[in-house]
């Protein structure tokens, strides 16, 4: 697997995702943090609502990922990942762009790209 440098903030985002370690996890977002997951069709306000939305819609499906791009636009960190779990179309591409404020996320879009499925 490709190594990226990605701010520390968004390293530690994708491990404790896969481990589903909610306080790593939360660690990473500033306190009003938004998360627009545009798979789920879902908008979240805050570390409370990222918290249910970890613990109820993210590991259900027991993700892993894998890191396939890296790159800073301007203000943003555009990570191209290949999720697979357990979920329709699973393997499937996603752009993630990451906002950071005081080293710590601000604001995360989730956009799906599309099935790798055969």
């Amino acid at each position: 697997m490709p190594q990226f440098e990605l701010p520390a903030p968004i390293a530690t985002y994708f491990s404790a995702k896969e481990t589903s370690n909610a306080g790593n996890f939360l660690a990473c977002f500033v306190e009003d943090a938004t998360v627009w997951d545009n798979g789920e069709d879902r908008e979240l306000h805050g570390t409370a609502q990222i918290r249910e939305w970890l613990q109820n819609t993210v590991s259900s499906y027991e993700l892993t990922s894998e890191l396939i791009s890296a790159d800073q636009i301007e203000d943003e960190f555009v990570v191209g990942v290949v999720v697979s779990g357990k979920f329709p179309g699973s393997p499937y591409q996603f752009e993630n762009r990451f906002k950071l404020r005081a080293d710590k996320i601000a604001e995360l879009t989730i956009n799906p790209i599309g099935s790798l499925a055969e």
